[in-house]
Formats: C-alpha cells, structure tokens, sequence
C-alpha cells in the first residue's frame, strides 16, 4: 500500500509538501489518506488514478467522516451516513458487531484501554467436539512496530533515526 501512496497518490497531488494529501493510516491490505481537493470523485476517476482504484464496495468509500485507528488490524470508519467499518484482528463477528463501538476504539486510543473479548467456541482435537470459552483482546492501541508519542496520535516505526529527537520536543 506504501507504493500506491509514494508512486500514485503522492506525486498526483503535487508532492508531500504541498499540503493536498496527509497519510492517516496504511496497513498490509489498506490506506486511509486525507485529501484536500475541490473535487474527490473526479480526482479519484480520473485517468490517472483510476487503474489503481478500487471502488467495488460503492461511493462511501471514499466518504468517511472518522476514522479512528488504535493500531495495525484495529480500526473503525465512520461514514458521513453513520455507518460503521470496523476491523479488529482475531474478534469474531458477534463481539465486534454489538460492543465495538466507535466510542470504544476512541477510549482505546486517547485513555489507553484495552477491550477484552470473551466468545465461546467450538474446536475439534483428534476428532472429538470441544467447547471453550476464548478470551482474547479485541481492540488494544499497543503496537510492536511503532513508537507511539505522548499525545497518542503521532506515530514513527521503532527504530526511526528522529524519534529521540522529536521527544526533546513533546509538551
């Protein structure tokens, strides 16, 4: 998704500096940029964006209000009509549908918490049916791979050269 950003997005908008385009959230399989333009549909349909555009799921996707994201594999859009996309990585259907709320995942990015999710599932071990009941964390704002600064938003991948810099600058 990196490439589609620096290769496609990127020099479209007129470069990184030019204030028209901010990265918000990338992962393995998706990208949420902010986009300043007068005409979103357009730019997006255009010639030379289009080949790279997926638009199968309708025009809401390129129409959220929110997006929250508490770490890789867990976030939530919230379109302008208020409806929700959420992703949380390993939490089954059920739980996510009717406790992850959008006001869940802002509790997880800007206090910290961490959701725990308990299911009961069914699992087979050398042919035999099994129930147990499976606790897992269902939406977590703590990441292995990024350096999260204090005010809880500004991120930079562990090892950056800045990051000792920029906490000599943090109020």
């Amino acid at each position: 998704m990196g490439e589609t950003f620096w290769d496609n997005l990127v020099p479209y908008y007129g470069g990184p500096l030019s204030g028209k385009i901010y990265l918000a959230y990338s992962d393995t399989d998706s990208v949420f940029v902010k986009i300043f333009t007068k005409d979103l549909v357009g730019d997006l349909t255009s010639p030379t964006l289009r080949p790279i555009m997926d638009f199968q799921l309708g025009p809401h996707q390129i129409s959220p209000s929110e997006l929250i994201a508490a770490s890789p594999k867990f976030y939530c859009v919230v379109t302008q009509n208020k409806k929700l996309k959420k992703a949380a990585k390993g939490t089954s259907k059920h739980p996510m549908k009717k406790y992850l709320t959008a006001e869940r995942f802002k509790e997880v990015v800007f206090e910290g918490m961490v959701i725990i999710a308990t299911t009961n599932a069914i699992r087979s071990l050398k042919l035999k049916l099994y129930t147990m009941e499976v606790v897992r964390t269902a939406i977590s704002g703590v990441s292995d791979k990024v350096f999260i600064f204090d005010d809880g938003i500004t991120t930079l991948p562990l090892g950056h050269y800045k990051i000792e810099e920029m906490k000599l600058y943090q109020i």
